[in-house]
């Protein structure tokens, strides 16, 4: 029986088959190869013993959250407690770009949100990069009928700090879902952990993730693979006068030429250059 793992615990996986869930542990020989089953894969389970055989190939992989055969990602950003980062939306663009995964941004609470001008300017923003912005209140329910249609026939991540309301707004969804809500904490500056593992959950023809959120996120790649992933630059950074540009210093660099006309915000190469600095050469490089 082919189904979808949908939640594990303690190395027994919850597999979903035809709205059928079998709770199913593993086979030996995939700690042998060195193959560990995720939530989101595929797998074909025994009839009779309901043990996992075979995890089918995957159409792609998050290393954080571990989930495997997402197609889209929905970046949650609050507007306030936390306070929407630019920096953090990148990185999670970049993260998408690098497993090649469709991303959207959501802004949340904007109930809370005084400053409207602020609001319309991120969206500019994003738009400008060619970046689907979507703005929620789980309070007002302000466009919620409208982030709905997003998730039909999509198995889509959910990813964010915690505290920016991924489970409220899951809940806001689908009331049946009951996912837990966490508090923002004021002394910390950040949301508290409520969702403590990822599950898929059906919706519309596809799956909702809940996944833990988490205060950071480590993109761990090298100074030229940002250079390619970076949102904006994948159609952009081959018409570089150097195939290997990094769009700071490099004379001729198409890149930076949309900056400085105004094609893209300037908000965006500035989270660029930091990001570029947090990050390594891949090759030794010399000066242009």
């Amino acid at each position: 029986m082919r189904g979808r793992i949908v939640s594990s615990s303690c190395g027994v996986y919850s597999v979903d088959v035809d709205g059928v869930i079998y709770n199913a542990p593993a086979r030996g020989l995939f700690r042998n190869k060195g193959v560990k089953p995720t939530v989101g894969d595929d797998v074909e389970i025994s009839e009779g013993q309901f043990v996992i055989q075979q995890v089918y190939d995957r159409v792609s992989f998050l290393k954080r959250p571990p989930i495997a055969n997402i197609d889209q990602m929905l970046i949650v950003e609050s507007l306030k407690e936390p306070e929407f980062s630019y920096l953090l939306a990148f990185k999670y663009l970049t993260y998408a770009n690098m497993n090649n995964i469709n991303a959207k941004i959501i802004l949340t609470k904007s109930d809370k949100e005084e400053d409207k001008g602020l609001i319309e300017e991120i969206i500019k923003n994003f738009k400008m990069m060619n970046i689907d912005t979507y703005v929620v209140s789980n309070k007002t329910m302000e466009g919620l009928e409208e982030v709905k249609k997003l998730f039909a026939n999509h198995v889509t991540c959910l990813i964010g700090q915690s505290g920016v309301g991924k489970s409220s707004l899951i809940n806001s969804i689908d009331k049946d879902f009951e996912r837990k809500i966490g508090e923002y904490s004021y002394a910390l500056g950040r949301g508290k952990h409520q969702t403590k593992e990822v599950i898929l959950l059906p919706y519309e023809g596809g799956y909702i993730a809940d996944t833990p959120g988490f205060s950071s996120l480590e993109l761990d790649l090298y100074k030229e693979d940002l250079a390619q992933f970076y949102p904006g630059f994948t159609n952009l950074y081959t018409k570089c006068f150097y195939s290997n540009c990094l769009h700071i210093t490099e004379n001729k660099c198409f890149v930076k030429e949309q900056f400085e006309n105004g094609t893209f915000p300037k908000i965006a190469y500035e989270c660029y250059l930091k990001l570029s600095e947090q990050s390594i050469y891949k090759t030794k490089r010399y000066e242009r």
